[in-house]
């Protein structure tokens, strides 16, 4: 019999608000940039944006871990453990994830704690509760989470930032079931090379100088130098290859590919790289916008409502953050 970490069930939010290409356009138009191109070129329509005066980090992810517990038939007292994946967090003191515990009323989950390891922060969060439950058998079920809000921590007179992130959450609950075969939480993979530390900067003054009166409002907020990305993609192939031989699995058997969501193109190139056809991945960056953390979990929920994956199937996640570290996940339905 295996013990097998599952997805018990998925949930996300995203913010009434939303705002098309021709918002940005006509924003950065103003200031004499043309950003058409480039978010034609990553594969935008639409994106999803908090309400500032009613809606943060914390309020969005108790709405998706709300549909979560709903669509795992869990209740909030089930729940042993929160993890809580944001880099734009509603408060440092205390932890978002304390935040979450209090208004989900889950009495019982007594380890609970914020995580930031950026774009890749709810698959490193999967990990580690997944791993965690395994290693526990007086722990069954975890509630992760994640929560972005791009909106509101991006300069507005940042080309790439503004014009392409927006605001989201997205929350799993993990259950761990004994059955004689093994699905759920198969195995990652990991990798970090800072060699464009320097490039995504938020705050960009660092903590430091955020209280300083004599800093500029622009320098608390996220920085981007732009830099080339093209490299993401053979690191993510070589990425998965080591992880499908550790796993004894064909990259053939995947059926969905669950990439970050920031460029449409990285993903096709991937895939593209592979000799995998472009029907194995999903794209939802055009309708919501680039949601950080939470936007490959998003993909799989697009993918399970849409019926593109099904029992038995196996899926891989595969995301990048800033720095850099990337991150793929193997998972069996």
């Amino acid at each position: 019999m295996y013990q097998n970490i599952v997805f018990k069930g998925v949930g996300t939010y995203h913010p009434a608000t939303k705002t098309s290409n021709s918002y940005y356009i006509k924003h950065f138009k103003s200031m004499g940039i043309d950003v058409s191109g480039l978010i034609e070129h990553l594969g935008r329509n639409t994106r999803c944006i908090a309400d500032a005066k009613n809606e943060n980090a914390v309020t969005m992810a108790y709405q998706a871990s709300l549909k979560a517990l709903l669509t795992s038939n869990v209740q909030p007292e089930e729940i042993d453990i929160i993890i809580f994946g944001t880099d734009s967090p509603e408060k440092l003191i205390p932890s978002n994830a304390l935040l979450l515990h209090d208004r989900l009323n889950t009495v019982n989950a007594h380890q609970i704690f914020d995580l930031n390891s950026n774009c890749i922060g709810m698959l490193s969060a999967i990990d580690v509760a997944s791993r965690l439950l395994q290693s526990n058998t007086r722990l069954n079920k975890a509630l992760v989470v994640g929560s972005f809000l791009g909106s509101f921590i991006s300069s507005k007179t940042d080309p790439v930032c503004y014009s392409n992130m927006a605001d989201a959450a997205a929350a799993v609950i993990l259950e761990r079931v004994e059955e004689p075969y093994k699905r759920g939480f198969i195995d990652t993979n990991f990798k970090t090379d800072p060699v464009v530390k320097d490039a995504f900067q938020f705050p960009a003054c660092g903590f430091s100088k955020l209280y300083d009166n004599e800093t500029d409002m622009e320098d608390k907020k996220l920085r981007l130098d732009p830099f080339d990305t093209s490299f993401i993609c053979k690191e993510w192939v070589d990425l998965m290859q080591v992880l499908f031989e550790r796993c004894n699995i064909s990259k053939y058997n995947i059926k969905q590919f669950f990439f970050s969501q920031f460029s449409k193109p990285d993903a096709e190139t991937t895939l593209d790289l592979m000799s995998v056809g472009l029907d194995k991945y999903t794209y939802i960056g055009n309708k919501y916008g680039y949601t950080g953390l939470t936007s490959p979990i998003i993909a799989y929920n697009e993918a399970l409502s849409n019926k593109s994956i099904d029992y038995g199937d196996y899926v891989v996640f595969c995301t990048v953050g800033a720095g850099y570290n990337i991150c793929a996940l193997l998972y069996r339905l």
